[in-house]
C-alpha cells in the first residue's frame, strides 16, 4: 500500500510549469508570492527546459526558489538522445517519475501538477489541477485555485495539516 510522504515542518512546496503556472501565470505568482511570505520555499519541478522556464518566470515575476527540470537533468547524464530535427528520446518510465524522485529526495511537502500519468509514482502528498476549472484535488480534498491567493494558501496548508494529523494517528 502506498503512504504519502507527509512531515510535519515541511516547508517546500513544488509547481509545475507546463498545464500550471503557464495557463494561470497571475494567480501562481500571487500564490507562490503568498506561500514564500508564510516562509515556504517554491520548487518549480516539470519537463523543461530550463532556460525557456526560466525566461518565463522572470517575465511574469512570478518568485522562486528553485529550478528542476526533468530534460535539462537527464540530458547532464546522457539518459536523452537528441535528434538533429530538435525531438528527442527518453525512457518514458525514466520521464515519467523522475518528478515524484526529486519531490521526494528535495523533502517537497506538496507538489502541484496536471498530469494524471506523473501521480502514480508520487508518495509526496500530489495536487491534481484541473485547469479549466481552476480546482484541485489532494486525496479526497477540493482546493479551489479561483479564490484569492491568500485563501488558497490556507485551505492548502490545511489540506497538509489534516494529512499529517492522520499520518501520526496511523503510525501510533
Amino acid at each position: 500500500m502506498k503512504t504519502l510522504a507527509t512531515k510535519k515542518n515541511c516547508t517546500k512546496i513544488s509547481f509545475d510549469f507546463h498545464g500550471v503556472i503557464n495557463k494561470h501565470p497571475t494567480f501562481f505568482k500571487n500564490l507562490s508570492t503568498e506561500f514564500m511570505c508564510r516562509g515556504f520555499e517554491i520548487y518549480i519541478v516539470s519537463g523543461g527546459p530550463f532556460n525557456d522556464i526560466k525566461e518565463y518566470l522572470l517575465i511574469h515575476e512570478i518568485p522562486y526558489s528553485a529550478i528542476w527540470c526533468i530534460f535539462d537533468y537527464y540530458e547532464q547524464k546522457d539518459k536523452i538522445t537528441v535528434f538533429a530535427d530538435g525531438s528527442f528520446h527518453m525512457d518514458d518510465k525514466l520521464w515519467n517519475e523522475a518528478k515524484a524522485v526529486y519531490c521526494r529526495k528535495q523533502n517537497i511537502c506538496l507538489h502541484i501538477d496536471d498530469s494524471t500519468i506523473y501521480k502514480k509514482y508520487f508518495t509526496t502528498p500530489y495536487c491534481l489541477y484541473d485547469t479549466e476549472t481552476q480546482t484541485g484535488y489532494i486525496g479526497n480534498y477540493l482546493i479551489n485555485f479561483s479564490s484569492p491567493a491568500e485563501e488558497t494558501a490556507t485551505d492548502i496548508l490545511s489540506v497538509l495539516s489534516s494529512l499529517n494529523s492522520a499520518a501520526e494517528v496511523s503510525h501510533r
